[in-house]
């Protein structure tokens, strides 16, 4: 029996950008990075097969084998369902759940976060996911879900008979190494407000930025740092690098791509995390790590954060506009013992969405498959 495990996904090591001896910095990316982990630890062999923009390739990262499909030339179902066809062993589809995907019966698939809650997402498209989720229930034989939206969303428009094929298991973090209690000092008389997420539409940059403007105009005490990915040559990144270039506080904004490993530093500086999602949202990485290391987070409404954020207690949970997320900033930047308090009950929130937990549960999840 081949002792391999293949994961399918659209993306991994950056084939964005060309740069395949990296991996991506989002939290699809390192949610799989944990995943191998877990499976090697198992004694399997993890194999990703990913989605090339950058033409074929293969890879070993961090003792992970990486194949890359080109698919410049066709779309990008049929050459998820060529990985499929032609990755050997047993195999977790890891996205794309969402698409019609013809999968070999009996595997497993993961829900990272609905991302067809964009209301401005016609209806006929909506009614297409449904069905195609639907596909994915009669072909697989469990499902992973990080958040209970999908769950929920399932349990809602399709039909399935195992109440338990839909697993709910939340992402994670490792509380051991996501600490509040090695603060670096900082000038008092300053609040650095950190936005520790991808530049991209979903992740809410266009009301993140437009807050920005206000709060460097109101607060001349206030930095605001950048850190995420970008996809280079896109119109987004363009405008976001004009944007940054011209500003007239341009001194007191910086940005910063950070590896997973030096993340934690990035929030160990921050006195407010911003997480301002205005769609596709499961349970963020991002959340998690800034609640683990005890900042006080503004919150959008969206997806899985519903999961994490208890308004007011471990947070302030807002609908992700321009307005609401000012007014909750103001509110943090305004109240140094909300700040405090809000901070200590976010590290309490973190260690019930400990790695350690996350892992066990995987392992029983994978035991059960690969028998």
């Amino acid at each position: 029996m081949t002792r391999e495990i293949g994961i399918l996904t659209h993306s991994f090591v950056d084939a964005y950008n060309g740069q395949t001896d990296k991996i991506y910095g989002g939290g699809l990316e390192r949610y799989l990075y944990d995943l191998a982990e877990t499976i090697r630890e198992m004694g399997w062999r993890p194999v990703v097969h990913q989605l090339s923009q950058c033409g074929p390739f293969r890879k070993q990262i961090e003792e992970i084998d990486v194949i890359g499909y080109d698919y410049r030339d066709q779309d990008m179902v049929t050459a998820f369902n060529r990985m499929g066809s032609e990755a050997d062993g047993k195999l977790i589809y890891a996205s794309f759940i969402w698409h019609p995907i013809q999968y070999k019966n009996g595997s497993i698939g993961i829900c990272h976060g609905i991302n067809w809650d964009n209301p401005s997402i016609p209806a006929e498209h909506k009614a297409d996911v449904a069905r195609n989720i639907q596909g994915a229930i009669r072909q697989l034989k469990r499902i992973v879900s990080v958040d209970s939206h999908f769950l929920t969303f399932c349990r809602s428009v399709c039909t399935f008979p195992d109440s338990e094929q839909i697993v709910l298991l939340p992402n994670a973090v490792d509380t051991q190494e996501f600490t509040p209690e090695e603060k670096i000092q900082k000038d008092s008389n300053r609040l650095h407000i950190l936005y520790p997420r991808r530049i991209s539409i979903e992740r809410g940059i266009i009301p993140m930025m437009l807050a920005t403007d206000r709060l460097l105009i109101a607060y001349p005490q206030v930095t605001i740092e950048f850190v995420g990915e970008l996809i280079e040559d896109s119109l987004l990144t363009k405008t976001f690098r004009l944007w940054l270039d011209a500003h007239p506080h341009r001194d007191r904004i910086h940005y910063q791509a950070y590896t997973f490993g030096q993340m934690v530093q990035a929030y160990q500086r921050a006195d407010i995390a911003v997480i301002p999602t205005i769609f596709s949202e499961g349970t963020s990485y991002s959340c998690l790590e800034a609640l683990s290391c005890g900042v006080p987070i503004v919150s959008a409404n969206v997806g899985g954060l519903n999961d994490l954020i208890i308004d007011g207690y471990n947070g302030l949970l807002v609908t992700p506009t321009e307005d609401r997320l000012f007014e909750a900033i103001r509110t943090l930047i305004e109240d140094l013992e909300m700040r405090r308090q809000i901070g200590a009950n976010a590290r309490a929130t973190a260690k019930a969405f400990d790695k350690s937990i996350w892992k066990a549960k995987w392992t029983r999840i994978l035991s059960d498959y690969v028998s």
